[in-house]
This record gives C-alpha cells, structure tokens and sequence, in this order.
C-alpha cells in the first residue's frame, strides 16, 4: 500500500488530515510541466549571462586598448565573475525546478484525490467526501463534488424507497411474485453497491 492511500485512508475515516509524502503523484505530467519552466528560465538565464559576459568581454578589451598592463587582471576577473554567474545560474534553476514540482503537486495531488473518489462514486459508493488541501490548486472543486455525492446518495435512497413502495403497491394488488421481483432487484442493486 503506497503512502498516497494511507493518506487518503486517515482522511476518510476522520482522522486529521495530513501532508501527502510524494511530491510526484503523476510523475509525467509534472516532470513535463517543470521541464517547460526549467528550460524557459535556462533560455532566460543563458540570455541574460550572454549579454552579461558580452558587456564584460567589450568593456575589458576597450579598457585593455587603453592600458594593456591590466589587460591580465581584468580577464581573470571576467573570468571569476562568469564562473560566479554560472553558479547562481545553477542555483536559480534548482530552486526553479524544486518549486515547479512543488507547484505541480498542487494540482497533480488534487485531481488524484479526485479521481479516486469519483472512482468510488462509479463503483456505486456514493457515501464519499471529498477532502483536499486548502492550498491545493483544485480545492474549488470540493464543495460542488461533496454537493454532487450528497445528490447522488439522496437520489438513489429515494429510488430505494420508491422501489419499496412499489413493491408494496404491486402485492397490495395481488401480485407478491413480481413484488418479490421488484424487492429483488433493489436487494441486487444494494448488494453491488447501488443503494435501491
């Protein structure tokens, strides 16, 4: 049993809701998704020490031009502040990366949630709530989905009373045999899991 359902388990049951454990819980579409963000920031980032490195490059030799005795102290000063531009570089893009899949998460980790309770919902299970993270991107979904299960287990408790009734109105008439018919198929529908 992964952490995810262990999760969802303690939720369901009314325990405090706690943090999922995996940051990646659709490892495509997130790794996709931070890769876009990864690889635009590192075009931005390239950009930017290109144009940087450039400014370096001709102010150096405009100043070597002038007085070439310096010539040496300035390149390997260009060169250091490079190096410590590529550094921050490499810094920025592994925060961009650890927060894209932060972010992601926020959604991929919802729409699992919900899926798995519509999975419920499409077994028959109608008697589910819906919990997700208040900082989740979806959570605008929770209240009409538990609006939308609350229905769903009102609707099929009233077509069970109405199933009943009718049970009951067809052997008032004489008819227990299609009375039982009708109860059995209410029974049917309640063992796989259609609350009739």
């Amino acid at each position: 049993m992964n952490t995810l359902s262990k999760n969802t388990e303690s939720e369901d049951s009314g325990a405090k809701p706690h943090k999922r454990r995996h940051y990646l819980v659709d490892r495509r579409r997130q790794l996709t998704a931070t890769l876009r963000v990864v690889g635009l920031v590192f075009i931005l980032l390239f950009i930017l020490n290109a144009v940087i490195a450039w400014q370096s490059y001709t102010t150096t030799h405009q100043v070597m031009a002038k007085n070439p005795e310096v010539g040496e102290r300035l390149l390997a000063n260009d060169l250091r502040n490079m190096a410590i531009m590529g550094g921050i570089s490499l810094i920025i893009l592994a925060m961009v990366a650890v927060r894209s899949i932060m972010l992601t998460h926020r959604t991929a980790g919802a729409a699992h949630k919900i899926a798995q309770s519509m999975d419920k919902i499409a077994s028959g299970e109608f008697d589910v709530t819906l919990r997700l993270r208040r900082d989740d991107n979806l959570i605008g979904l929770e209240d009409p989905f538990n609006s939308m299960a609350e229905a769903l287990l009102r609707h099929t408790d009233e077509d069970h009373r109405s199933l009943m009734r009718i049970a009951s109105a067809i052997e008032e008439h004489g008819n227990p045999v299609d009375a039982e018919m009708v109860r059995r198929v209410a029974e049917r529908a309640s063992r796989a899991g259609i609350r009739y």
